[in-house]
């Protein structure tokens, strides 16, 4: 477990403002941002060599790997902070940052499980992992609207990693497979109860094949 704590100056922030009824996103350094949390992991080894007689896993073990983070960030814009952004006539930070608003691109909360099965004695490895991320601000609004949300949610993927030997050389096999519960991507802005959507489209799963040799 461990607990942080960070103090930042001049955070890179993303902003989105109007040109033409056009949204343009553009990042501007606000005046300061402070960020705390805590991690929690835990880490655990099954072994599997009880299971039967086949050799299959004589080797094998099962390993859980579970990760929690909650981190909470805050804008800190005082009155009247100076801030230099291109092509604004305001130097005013406030005309552009909420003071305590969270930091962009930052989920309250991210869990991370991976359960897998491993062979301890050589490269063979098959992992399921599932995410969390909680929603996270992407830009902040223009004119002080509210902000542009992404709602990432949860993504199962599932890895293999296999070690072979071919012509004498070393070669580790991979296969992935990404996004398995078919997660969509949602981007949206929303007051009340009242929401747009800036983006919204459904990800597919994706498979991919590699390999490459150890020399």
């Amino acid at each position: 477990a461990a607990v942080f704590y960070k103090k930042i100056k001049s955070p890179i922030e993303t902003f989105s403002s109007f040109v033409d009824n056009s949204v343009i996103t553009s990042f501007a350094n606000a005046p300061e941002a402070d960020l705390y949390g805590i991690e929690v992991e835990t880490q655990k080894y099954f072994d599997l060599s009880g299971i039967g007689k086949s050799a299959f896993w004589q080797s094998r073990r099962a390993v859980v790997v579970a990760n929690y983070t909650y981190t909470k960030s805050k804008l800190k814009v005082a009155n009247n902070a100076p801030i230099a952004v291109f092509a604004s006539a305001s130097t005013n930070a406030r005309d552009f940052f909420r003071d305590g608003a969270p930091l962009t691109g930052q989920s309250d909360h991210l869990v991370n499980l991976q359960l897998g099965i491993e062979d301890t004695e050589k490269l063979s490895q098959y992992t399921v992992l599932l995410t969390y991320a909680s929603d996270r601000v992407t830009s902040r609004g223009a004119s002080l609207q509210p902000d542009i949300k992404e709602r990432p949610g949860f993504q199962l993927d599932f890895v293999a990693r296999e070690g072979v030997k071919l012509f004498g050389q070393d070669i580790e096999i991979k296969v992935e497979a990404r996004n398995l519960l078919g997660t969509q991507y949602q981007e949206f802005q929303q007051l009340g109860n009242n929401k747009v959507f800036y983006n919204r489209y459904k990800v597919g799963t994706s498979v991919s094949l590699g390999a490459s040799i150890n020399f």
